[in-house]
């Protein structure tokens, strides 16, 4: 289990999978935020069986069965009218666009300080993207608390509204090609 000051690299020892109830330990899980803590240990599995949102644990290698972070996926929609001008105009004028969306986000507080969230944030738009090739979407969206906005923007999420930030697919195919190269 990572310390407090460990380096960055220890973000390889995790794998993300999909959220397995019978194996992932949920109870144990804590963020500091009751809501994100609450979800994942009460109603995560229930979500996941009505198709509601897909969850994705990361676990350390090491412990597999520990759940060290998490974030879920789900569909969404998007009004044309509020993608920037400089945005929309490479899109279809339909009112409403396909998206999906990164609907929750949080690493146990044991695991705070390791890149585990800059990881989770990562692998949860490299699956929206290859998703987009099977079932159309044309952004990741998220509707972040205030004091994650600039952890958002890190990625390159712009303002979509007051409550929600937008990063387009193209946007992601460029950080996953960057990504793949080293950049």
């Amino acid at each position: 289990m990572p310390t407090e000051g460990s380096e960055t690299s220890d973000v390889l020892q995790f794998r993300i999978e999909p959220l397995d109830a019978s194996r992932h330990r949920r109870e144990a899980f804590d963020c500091g935020v009751e809501s994100l803590t609450t979800f994942l240990r009460e109603r995560a599995r229930k979500e996941v069986a009505s198709k509601t949102c897909a969850c994705f644990v990361a676990v350390p290698a090491a412990e597999p069965g520990c759940v060290a972070g998490y974030y879920t996926l789900s569909a969404a929609t998007i009004a044309l009218e509020q993608v920037p001008p400089e945005l929309a105009r490479r899109l279809p004028r339909y009112p409403l666009l396909p998206a999906t969306l990164l609907g929750r986000l949080a690493c146990d507080l044991r695991f705070k300080g390791v890149g585990l969230g800059r990881l989770l944030v990562v692998d949860a738009l490299a699956r929206a993207f290859l998703a987009s090739g099977e079932v159309g979407s044309v952004a990741v969206v998220t509707d972040p608390k205030e004091a994650t906005v600039s952890f958002y923007e890190k990625f390159g999420f712009r303002r979509l509204r007051a409550d929600r930030m937008l990063l387009m697919m193209a946007t992601i195919r460029d950080l996953l090609a960057g990504a793949a190269k080293g950049d």
